[in-house]
């Protein structure tokens, strides 16, 4: 088993509670009072591999804009 520091936990426990307040924010925003639990977590899920590839997107962008300024 994996152990984490608790800078590491703290950090994903903040993220995991960014994402549901977005969710939420969204569902308000929509109008929606209520939603199931299946459907939240399902919603949730589309917001994290969301934010994996725009993670990987920004990575990606770093590393060409360091070899553009390396280039000229």
């Amino acid at each position: 088993m994996e152990e984490h520091s608790p800078e590491i936990d703290a950090l994903k426990e903040a993220i995991r509670l960014n994402r549901e307040n977005m969710l939420n924010d969204i569902l308000l925003y929509l109008g929606f009072n209520e939603v199931e639990e299946s459907r939240f977590q399902e919603l949730l899920q589309l917001i994290e591999d969301a934010e994996k590839k725009s993670v990987k997107l920004n990575e990606a962008l770093s590393a060409q804009e360091v070899i553009n300024n390396v280039l000229k």
